[in-house]
């Protein structure tokens, strides 16, 4: 059985606001910061993303990291498979993933507090890139990609991270609202 985030601890995520990202490897090397400019006028405090990595040779991760703090790995080599996504304070959540030799998965939407899943599990596929699309305001992402290391941040209503058609899977990602 998964443990899959409640509306009572999205309520819990949002009382802390901030204060998730800095937790835990946020600040990994070669990482950086979250842009400034991630959040809206709604104010980041208000608003709280939580994500979950399916890691090649691994699983699904034991817990979400929210707001900023890095999910999945580096330095070993294994790709994210599947992500799982859940809101609070957004309005919601589009999300779809480019997993190798797939190419793009559909466009998969959830409303504040719903699960959001993309990717693929049992198939042994990376995602290779990511595409976000918020249903109020703003996301930022930075991607670790297989080869190369932190891609940077990227910020806005619709957004895209990793690559496609260049063979690199997805190792580790961060996401704030």
């Amino acid at each position: 059985m998964r443990t899959l985030p409640t509306m009572a601890l999205a309520g819990a995520l949002l009382a802390l606001g901030c204060s998730l990202a800095g937790a835990g490897t946020a600040g990994a090397a070669g990482a950086g910061s979250a842009p400034s400019g991630a959040g809206t006028a709604q104010g980041a405090a208000n608003r709280v993303l939580c994500y979950q990595a399916h890691v090649a040779g691994v699983g699904w991760e034991s817990g979400y990291s929210c707001n900023g703090v890095t999910s999945g790995t580096t330095g070993e080599g294994r790709a994210v498979e599947a992500l799982r996504f859940i809101t609070a304070g957004m309005s919601g959540l589009c999300a779809r993933a480019h997993v190798s030799t797939i190419g793009w998965q559909s466009w998969v939407c959830v409303d504040d507090s719903e699960t959001l899943e993309i990717g693929t599990t049992g198939q042994s596929l990376p995602i290779e890139a990511v595409e976000f699309q918020t249903q109020g305001g703003s996301v930022a992402a930075n991607a670790h990609l297989s080869g190369y290391g932190w891609q940077g941040w990227v910020a806005g209503g619709r957004i895209t991270v990793g690559t496609t058609g260049a063979n690199r899977s997805i190792e580790a990602i961060m996401v704030t609202p």
